[in-house]
């Protein structure tokens, strides 16, 4: 009798331990998601890329010649891609706004190439800088990556909770997958963490934005940061 009872007493600990873990963390899916977004630190995950690194791609023809180079990306808040900000110097071209999904722009490592060889695209560059507008998307919901990174990120409530340090691209550049805020609030000091991209809300402020995230979302991130 005595063993069956001490049998059941540690049972039932074990039992209360494992459902205090799962209250803690387990039932808030928001935390989930933070642990496998970081389950690698966001910069070493080999699926993602960092902002930098994207950047530095080239704008290709459909045969492959660089025929200019990216100056940004503007992305929506799912994290789909707008449009990219090129110079097209290589073939004595200017700047212009390419829409990324009318133009059929292909996305790979390191590079980002049109549907149309260079004669092309002299074609119908008049073309494009007409459409300029439609290229952009609408500006109340699009997000230039260039100037999100360094964006302050703030709870409903009116919390600082840190700054956008980075967006991280999926490995071929075809999206955005994830952003990256270093979190600093109260003693939280200097932790690095990644959040899905379209989880917050982005909002503009003068040349850049503010990220904003409902108050639950904030307590658990700060949780998580504090683990």
């Amino acid at each position: 009798m005595m063993k069956t009872l001490l049998t059941y007493i540690l049972s039932a600990a074990l039992v209360m331990t494992f459902t205090a873990g799962a209250s803690a963390q387990g039932l808030d899916p928001y935390y989930e998601t933070l642990a496998q977004y970081n389950r690698i630190a966001p910069k070493q995950n080999p699926q993602w890329e960092s902002a930098s690194s994207t950047m530095k791609s080239s704008i290709q023809d459909s045969k492959n010649k660089v025929v200019g180079e990216l100056n940004n990306i503007i992305v929506s808040e799912n994290g789909s891609i707008q449009s990219l900000e090129v110079n097209l110097n290589r073939i004595q071209l200017g700047s212009a706004s390419l829409n990324y999904r009318e133009l059929q722009i292909e996305s790979s490592a390191r590079s980002y190439a049109l549907n149309m060889d260079d004669a092309r695209i002299k074609d119908v560059y008049p073309e494009i800088l007409a459409n300029i507008d439609t290229a952009a998307g609408d500006s109340a919901s699009s997000i230039s990556v260039k100037n999100l990174i360094g964006s302050n990120m703030r709870a409903d409530d009116g919390r600082r909770i840190g700054k956008v340090s980075d967006v991280m691209f999926t490995d071929r550049g075809d999206a955005v997958a994830a952003l990256v805020v270093d979190v600093n609030y109260k003693t939280i000091r200097g932790e690095t963490i990644a959040l899905p991209f379209s989880s917050v809300e982005y909002l503009p402020k003068g040349n850049g934005f503010e990220v904003l995230m409902a108050d639950q979302q904030a307590d658990t991130v700060l949780k998580f940061a504090d683990r």
